[in-house]
């Protein structure tokens, strides 16, 4: 047996009462039970609208709900985090290889413009820091669409600023050794053009992400 438009939208404030914050998931668990609710009622249409959803919850067990958020969110980590890799990939591939060779070369030949390399380093871990935080902007202006949270742009907002912060504070700590052999700089260098191949196939993805919610869920 169908669910009418009114019994569904009853299942999907019944839903929402879990304090469920991601709208997809939402619609997730929405749909699971649904599909429950009409297998139920096919096998015994004697039943009343409450009974079945009585013996849906009791498919579901207790700690259900909680434990589909968390898989979720494992699930889109690790997609998210093999989508970066796979473009990152594709960068130290030829011809891109290219273009990232090219961007630390440059970045070397204007070490030479300062007398302190540790502050060149510090300073370019600093510009890429503030290059990250687009993608924090990002999520601040679209962490709700039409009201509604999306574990997706969560997900794709959690780059790699770590990535910065973590060469600024090593810097800092072998500055003195950086001053005596320049010749330091050439190894951050080379993490410095990494973090930033990782930094703007973020944004990529981040981008992507938004206009496949936006398409999918009929956003403005």
């Amino acid at each position: 047996m169908i669910l009418t438009t009114e019994q569904i939208n009853y299942i999907e404030n019944y839903i929402q009462s879990f304090d469920i914050k991601w709208y997809e998931i939402q619609v997730e668990l929405t749909d699971h039970m649904v599909a429950i609710m009409e297998e139920i009622w096919e096998q015994d249409p004697e039943l009343t609208f409450h009974q079945v959803k009585y013996q849906a919850e009791q498919r579901f067990g207790s700690g259900y709900f909680k434990t589909i958020v968390a898989e979720r969110k494992t699930i889109l980590h690790k997609e998210y985090n093999r989508q970066q890799r796979k473009m990152v990939g594709e960068f130290l591939r030829f011809p891109k290889i290219i273009a990232s060779i090219l961007l630390g070369v440059v970045a070397y030949q204007v070490s030479f413009y300062f007398e302190n390399p540790a502050k060149y380093v510090s300073g370019l871990f600093g510009g890429l820091f503030i290059f990250t935080l687009a993608t924090f902007y990002s999520w601040f202006k679209n962490r709700k669409m039409d009201g509604k949270r999306f574990l997706g742009v969560e997900i794709s907002s959690s780059l790699v600023s770590t990535g910065p912060l973590l060469g600024i504070s090593l810097a800092n700590v072998i500055k003195d050794e950086i001053i005596y052999n320049s010749k330091l700089v050439i190894p951050f260098i080379g993490l410095w053009v990494l973090l930033f191949l990782f930094c703007i196939t973020g944004i990529h993805i981040q981008t992507t992400i938004l206009k496949t919610i936006k398409k999918q869920y009929q956003l403005s």
